[in-house]
């Protein structure tokens, strides 16, 4: 067993806001005149340098797994800046997932911007320590409007690498109100009242829980949600009193998971299924909810479903939510960037409130700036929460070493031991214990 240590408060205060976008797939298709494209990047040489005299191109990824929500709203970003900046032209491709990204940096062949997560996870961290990212600082951007979190998220060993961030995530149910009322079911009170709802669907031959279990990130979503709804407590202890992860709290949370899915509560046959499956059958009516992120609320919205939102409430029925920034708009510039002062101008605009306007208003995310105006009433519900708390995977990155990862552990090992039931809730904290390093 590793040397075990303890993170600070500080590390706490950062790591408050955490929570896992991830960005997957891959795909292509050919980029139109605004130097947009619905899929990957453009043949290696087009575009590769201006004319003499002519506009300089970025070369910018967008966030490939998230392209559906993003590509209206990086449409219009990309044609407003555009329009400011006649002498910039970007070239913005739907280009960046996990896969690509380390290809990238293997080969030391990044485009001028691409996405980054700040301290979500260490990994913008560790770009900056191998030399990747460019530092913002001397160019002075504005960060008035932005509040301590913001600055921190984008900050490395005391310099801006990033975009700062201006919305905020979280991991919630998405419900189905007809079914709901079919059956007689409100909006649940407490844990218990929740578990209720799940008995009184499943006997009515409803699926309760459309759930991806295929899908490594997807299917994780309804620990973060549980983890802090039950264990809330024992993940910040972890993080700032002393606490271990093998507190009885987490061990009946992850308990829970196993026990949704030995009761038939995700179905049949859902560990084969993947997240555009179970959103599929959430949407067509044959499972009462679905456990996923704001940011994927306007896909729920726009589906023609009436669906409501809630966050999960504990047994007083406080509402707990595994809070985190949102890396929709958090990009960083290539160190090897041959346009920086451009790039940098993107940065601007990407912090300014007219960027950040058109992305609420196609997306309906929650805002941490109070002069964005909220899309609408669903934006409520969203935000419907009495307590932002630490990530389960946040606090697992945090006991992280180079000789173990932890959250990748809780991720790849404990969650599909879980529901497969190979191992149970007071077996997984030890695992995740066993890989843990605590500092005082």
């Amino acid at each position: 067993m590793n040397m075990k240590k303890r993170r600070s408060l500080l590390v706490l205060l950062t790591l408050f806001l955490s929570a896992a976008l991830l960005l997957q797939g891959c795909g292509s298709n050919a980029k139109n005149d605004n130097g947009n494209t619905s899929g990957s990047t453009t043949e290696k040489g087009e575009n590769e340098s201006a004319p003499k005299g002519g506009p300089v191109t970025l070369k910018v990824w967008g966030d490939l797994g998230n392209q559906a929500v993003l590509e209206e709203p990086y449409k219009k970003i990309n044609e407003a800046f555009m329009a400011k900046n006649p002498d910039i032209k970007i070239q913005y491709d739907f280009a960046q997932n996990d896969q690509s990204l380390n290809v990238a940096l293997q080969a030391n062949e990044l485009p001028d911007l691409f996405v980054v997560q700040g301290n979500k996870t260490p990994r913008m961290k560790e770009m900056v320590g191998q030399g990747f990212l460019l530092p913002l600082d001397d160019y002075k951007l504005d960060t008035s409007r932005f509040a301590e979190g913001e600055i921190d998220y984008a900050t490395v060993d005391g310099k801006m690498y990033s975009a700062l961030p201006s919305f905020t995530d979280t991991q919630l149910v998405y419900y189905n109100k007809e079914l709901f009322e079919k059956n007689g079911i409100g909006e649940p009170a407490n844990w218990d009242e929740f578990v209720q709802a799940l008995d009184k669907l499943k006997a009515a031959g409803v699926t309760p829980i459309s759930m991806p279990g295929k899908s490594e990130w997807d299917r994780s979503w309804l620990v973060y949600a549980m983890s802090s709804a039950l264990a809330n407590d024992a993940l910040n202890a972890v993080l700032k009193s002393g606490g271990k992860v093998t507190d009885p709290a987490l061990a009946k949370a992850l308990q829970n998971y196993r026990d949704f899915a030995e009761k038939g509560y995700f179905g049949k046959d859902f560990i084969a299924n993947d997240m555009a499956g179970a959103q599929f059958a959430f949407t067509n009516g044959k499972a009462a909810m679905i456990v996923d992120g704001t940011w994927n609320n306007q896909t729920y919205a726009s589906s023609g479903l009436n669906v409501g939102r809630f966050i999960l409430p504990n047994a007083e029925g406080k509402k707990i939510a595994a809070a985190s920034f949102s890396n929709f708009m958090t990009y960083a510039v290539s160190a090897k960037s041959e346009h920086p002062d451009q790039a940098v101008k993107y940065i601007e605009f990407l912090n300014s409130l007219e960027a950040q306007q058109i992305l609420e208003d196609a997306t309906g995310l929650v805002p941490t700036l109070k002069d964005i105006t909220a899309k609408n009433d669903e934006v409520k519900e969203l935000g419907n929460f009495d307590e932002a708390g630490p990530a389960i995977y946040a606090v697992m990155s945090a006991l992280a070493s180079t000789d173990s990862n932890t959250a990748d552990i809780l991720m790849k090992d404990v969650i599909p031991k879980l529901f497969t039931s190979k191992i149970t809730g007071e077996e997984a904290v030890k695992l995740l214990d066993e890989s843990a390093t605590y500092t005082d």
